[in-house]
């Protein structure tokens, strides 16, 4: 999960800056304004804070402009502003924001498929945030490991991260982003327990996901939700009285239409591929090969490299 944070106005980006900055960017998350949009009117920020010497105030946008590449798909781009932004948060010597864009660099190599480099910059991160006393993100930072770690189907240390993120969000300050990170770490656990045949278990966790994404008014959280009860689903084999939706697809087909809303490739590759595991498990092998196959494309299309070998082998399996 990528995320932002505060500290003192000498170093920090300007209030109104600021605010301009993320009324683009929470534009985008509550589907109001096209991503090629707010890619551009951060740039034009970033330009106008470059020629009036703001570093604080060009960091902020690259950082925002790093999260909107991130999350589009343009990992390479992505890593190129979250470089430039902490380069520049370090040089106004804000040091919780040079934590922040640790983590959310961590994001690009885990979905690059890089884990040991993601890993590294997630213990950095939590290793600097208990060092100044940030709980905030300090839970993100081992949150991101866990999620990581499951990747890695390490599931045993991906629980013991997770639960030591949610344990951790008991002493926030305050709750900004605070739903969806829950978001994220119920996803994990929900995939944990499918990965454990833990199935009420799992639904459980994707129900309390969809709970958390709504509160938080951010559509990207609603269409992990959405995967994962799709998943969940799959699994139970029976439709709970809580459901949304009666069927596993109906999941899918909503989690992508929130994607493409949003133009964020990398989930829609993701979507496409839980929704081929579903297709397989039902033995719908045909369709499955299909969305195997649109994945990989995707995937590579992306550099992400072990999502793409995952689901070519995936496609072997079901062909």
């Amino acid at each position: 999960m990528a995320t932002q944070t505060q500290v003192a106005p000498d170093t920090d980006p300007t209030p109104e800056f600021d605010t301009r900055c993320m009324t683009l960017v929470r534009g985008w998350q509550q589907g109001d304004i096209p991503s090629d949009e707010v890619v551009q009117g951060l740039k034009d920020l970033s330009d106008e804070a470059l020629t009036t010497a703001h570093n604080a105030n060009q960091a902020r946008a690259e950082h925002l402009s790093g999260y909107m590449q991130h999350y589009i798909g343009n990992l390479a781009m992505s890593i190129m502003h979250y470089d430039k932004a902490r380069r520049l948060f370090d040089r106004v010597g804000n040091r919780q924001r040079v934590i922040v864009m640790d983590i959310n660099q961590g994001e690009n190599y885990r979905y690059r498929g890089e884990f040991k480099r993601a890993q590294r910059l997630y213990r950095q991160a939590y290793t600097a945030a208990a060092s100044l006393n940030n709980v905030r993100l300090r839970t993100i930072a081992v949150a991101n490991e866990g999620l990581m770690l499951i990747s890695l189907k390490d599931y045993r240390r991906a629980e013991k991260a997770l639960h030591e993120g949610l344990s951790l969000t008991q002493s926030w300050e305050e709750s900004t982003n605070l739903d969806a990170l829950l978001t994220e770490v119920h996803y994990g656990l929900a995939q944990i327990a499918l990965a454990k045949d833990a199935h009420q278990d799992a639904w459980h966790h994707a129900h309390n996901s969809l709970e958390h994404a709504r509160s938080g008014d951010n559509m990207h959280s609603v269409g992990l939700a959405y995967r994962i009860l799709g998943a969940a689903l799959t699994a139970l084999n029976d439709t709970p009285a809580e459901s949304e939706f009666s069927s596993p697809d109906e999941y899918f087909r909503a989690a992508l239409n929130v994607f493409r809303e949003l133009d964020a490739q990398a989930e829609i590759g993701r979507t496409i591929y839980s929704h081929a595991l579903s297709l397989s498990e039902r033995n719908r092998r045909r369709n499955a090969a299909n969305l195997f196959r649109e994945a990989m494309v995707i995937f590579t299309q992306l550099g992400m490299t072990n999502d793409a070998a995952s689901a070519a082998e995936a496609q072997l399996r079901v062909m």
